[in-house]
C-alpha cells in the first residue's frame, strides 16, 4: 500500500486533486461573490436611479436586471477560466451549438426581445392601469423577461413580456377617462322646485362642476324628477358621487325640501 502511495501515479493523482480542489473552491467563491455582487449592484441601481425625477420609472427595473445578469455571466466566465477553459474555445462551441441553444431558449429570448420592444414603444408606464392578454391591473414593473401587474384585488400577476407585446393593450391612464354621472331625485309637486334646482346647481359649483346639467327630468303623475348630471374622472367617480349625495341631502334638509323617493344615484 505504501508503495502505491509513493508511486508516480499516486503522486500525480494527489497533485491533480489538490490543484482542481483549489480551483473548485475558487470557482465556488467566485460564484458566491458574483451572485451577491450582482444583487447588490441591481439594488443600488434601482435606488440610485429612482432618486432622479427625469429617469423613467419603466427603465429602472430593466437596467437593474440587465446589470445583474451581465455580472452573473461575467462570474460564470470567470469560473470557466478558473478551470482553464479558454473563452475562444467556448465561443466556438457555442457557435456550433447555436441553433440548438436558440431553439431551447426560444421562449426566453422572445420574452427578452419583447421586453425591449415594450420599453422602446412605451405602450404603458409604471403606474398605468392597463388591460391586456386577459389581465387587468396597475403596472408595477417591466422586467427583462416579464411584466408585473397588480390587480384590483391586490394580487400580483407576472405576465411574460411576449404575451403583452403580441396582445392589444388598453391603457386607461394614458388619457384622462371621464364618465357621466346622473343623480335623479323625485320631489313632490308641492316642493319648492326653483329652490331645489338652485341647491343642485350650488352643489355642482361647490364640487367644481360648473358645466353640470341641472333641470327637471320628468313630470310624473304624482311627482317631479329633478336631475343633476356631472362629468367626472373615472377614478374619482365613486368618491364624487358619495360627496354630492351627502351635500344634496344636507342642503335639502336645511331648506325643508323632502324627498318623495330617491332613485339609485350614479347611473353611469
Amino acid at each position: 500500500m505504501n508503495g502505491f502511495l509513493d508511486s508516480p501515479t499516486a503522486i500525480a493523482f494527489w497533485h491533480d486533486a489538490a490543484k482542481y480542489g483549489i480551483d473548485l473552491v475558487g470557482a465556488i467563491i467566485i460564484l458566491l461573490v458574483g451572485w451577491w455582487f450582482s444583487g447588490w449592484a441591481a439594488r443600488s441601481v434601482r435606488h440610485g436611479l429612482s432618486r432622479y425625477p427625469w429617469m423613467d420609472a419603466t427603465l429602472v427595473p430593466l437596467l437593474a436586471s440587465t446589470l445583474r445578469y451581465t455580472i452573473i455571466i461575467a462570474a460564470l466566465l470567470a469560473v470557466l477560466g478558473q478551470f482553464g477553459i479558454q473563452l475562444t474555445s467556448l465561443v466556438a462551441v457555442l457557435g456550433a451549438a447555436g441553433l440548438a441553444i436558440g431553439l431551447a431558449l426560444q421562449g426566453t429570448l422572445s420574452n427578452v426581445a419583447a421586453g425591449v420592444m415594450l420599453i422602446v414603444l412605451r405602450p404603458f408606464h409604471i403606474g398605468d392601469e392597463i388591460e391586456a392578454a386577459g389581465f387587468t391591473g396597475i403596472v408595477e414593473e417591466v422586467g427583462l423577461f416579464a411584466t408585473v401587474i397588480r390587480s384590483k384585488e391586490n394580487r400580483i400577476i407576472t405576465v411574460p413580456n411576449k404575451m403583452l407585446s403580441d396582445a392589444p393593450v388598453i391603457n386607461s391612464s394614458r388619457l384622462a377617462v371621464h364618465v357621466t354621472q346622473n343623480i335623479v331625485i323625485q320631489l313632490s309637486y308641492n316642493a319648492n322646485l326653483a329652490n331645489a334646482l338652485k341647491i343642485l346647481q350650488d352643489v355642482a359649483t361647490e364640487h367644481k362642476k360648473e358645466a353640470a346639467l341641472v333641470g327637471i327630468d320628468e313630470l310624473g303623475d304624482a311627482s317631479v324628477k329633478v336631475r343633476l348630471q356631472v362629468s367626472t374622472l373615472a377614478k374619482e367617480a365613486e368618491t364624487t358621487k358619495l360627496s354630492i349625495n351627502l351635500a344634496i341631502r344636507e342642503k335639502f334638509a336645511a331648506a325643508g325640501i323632502r324627498f318623495l323617493q330617491e332613485s339609485s344615484p350614479g347611473d353611469f
